[in-house]
This record gives C-alpha cells, structure tokens and sequence, in this order.
C-alpha cells in the first residue's frame, strides 16, 4: 500500500508526463527541457544503441525530429498512464501531419503508438526510454503517401 508521499509523487509524476507531452506537441522546447535535468538521457527504442545524453543534445535532437511535422497539427490522446514515486509510464496514441523525408508534397497525415517509460529523479526526467513501432511509423508515411490517414500500431 502506498504511503501519502509516495502517492503525492505519483500523482506530480503523472502530471510531469502530461506536462512533457503537451510541450512537445506545441513544439515548444524551452518548456520542455524544464522538465529534465542537465544529464538527463534519452533512448529511442528502435536505435537504443544511440542514447542522447543531455539537454543540449536532446534539444538538437528534438529540433531534427519535431521539424518532421508540421506545427500545430500533432494531436495525442492517452491511452493510459502508470505512475510510481520514482517513474511514470505513457502510452500514447499520436496524430500529425508529416512532413519530413518520403512524405509527398504537403504532407501525409499519419498515426501512431508510442510508449514513454521516465525515471524521475528530484522531480525531473533522469531517463526516458521511447518504444514506438519504427516499420509502423515508416510504413504510414509510405501509405500516406496516397493521401489516407494511417493508423499503425
């Protein structure tokens, strides 16, 4: 059972999420990297043998990624969110006009899954593991190509 503390960090913590994920669908990377400390580290599931370690490269990261979608048009619905005192875990169903490498001439609406597991640490992301779906992802941009709006995962 859990004590009234680690149930308040729990709730902050599922917060914290929500807070991550609505600054990275607005695109807005200043709000964002308030939310992780300095040496924080990043790991795209599908390439976990390339971590991003600290903020100022998950900036530069995320500038590449975000720069795939046009701003304004990404969408996420929670599909459920487990929170701990230490960690939260997100999955995610996300929406969005793409725009990047492959995608025809003004975009491929496409959808996709997306877990997010955080470790939080002093109240702030230590490490966040992304699992999505990459032959998913990439096999929406291909049929978004014909100008339907794919659904993976």
């Amino acid at each position: 059972m859990q004590t009234s503390v680690e149930a308040r960090l729990a709730r902050e913590n599922e917060a914290l999420l929500k807070r991550q994920v609505d600054a990275w669908a607005r695109n807005d990377l200043d709000e964002l990297l308030t939310l992780y400390n300095e040496d924080m580290v990043y790991i795209d599931m599908p390439f976990s043998d390339s971590p991003v370690r600290g903020k100022q490269a998950f900036r530069e990261y995320l500038r590449g990624y975000n720069a795939q979608f046009v701003s304004g048009t990404v969408e996420v619905e929670y599909a459920n969110i487990v929170a701990s005192s230490t960690a939260v875990v997100g999955e995610l169903w996300v929406k969005a006009r793409y725009v990047g490498e492959g995608a025809p001439d003004g975009g491929a609406e496409i959808s996709w899954s997306v877990v997010l597991i955080d470790t939080i640490v002093d109240g702030k992301v230590s490490t966040e593991h992304a699992h999505f779906d990459s032959l998913a992802f990439a096999k929406a941009i291909e049929r978004g190509n014909d100008g339907l709006l794919i659904e993976t995962g």
